[in-house]
């Protein structure tokens, strides 16, 4: 669970916070070539990437590579809504997932975790919308 301290989307958590998201934390493992999640399928929660690497791909092509440490998810996570890319195991992977259904709960009792996760999101999205434009 010490993987989970280093991801930026939890790193606002209260301690309290933080042992609730580990709770809810379960392991799964895919083999190389697996697809770990598909764009347009309806998402189900967070991933943080423990061992392996990954491939993202956007419209079929490929955006970037994730490795441990990273995660991905969290919008889908924050709005139920559809993945937004296709992510590949390209080597064995181990992940940490965080069920959509048992975050929702956590947000119920500690609402203003969802304050500090959609900051950080925010964070994220100015950060990638700079990087387009250099």
């Amino acid at each position: 669970m010490d993987l989970l301290r280093t991801v930026p989307l939890f790193s606002a958590c209260s301690k309290k916070e933080f042992s609730l998201m580990a709770q809810i934390a379960e392991e799964h493992e895919f083999g190389a070539g697996d697809v770990i999640c598909r764009e347009g399928d309806t998402g189900l929660g967070l991933f943080v990437i423990m061992e392996g690497e990954t491939e993202i791909q956007v419209g079929g092509k490929t955006q970037r590579q994730l490795g441990p440490g990273a995660f991905f998810g969290e919008i889908a996570l924050l709005d139920g809504g559809p993945r937004t890319a296709t992510v590949l195991a390209m080597t064995p992977v181990r992940l940490l997932t965080i069920p959509a259904w048992s975050f929702n709960a956590v947000l119920k009792s500690q609402p203003t975790l969802a304050i500090k996760m959609l900051q950080e999101v925010c964070r994220r999205m100015r950060a990638d919308q700079s990087s387009i434009r250099t």
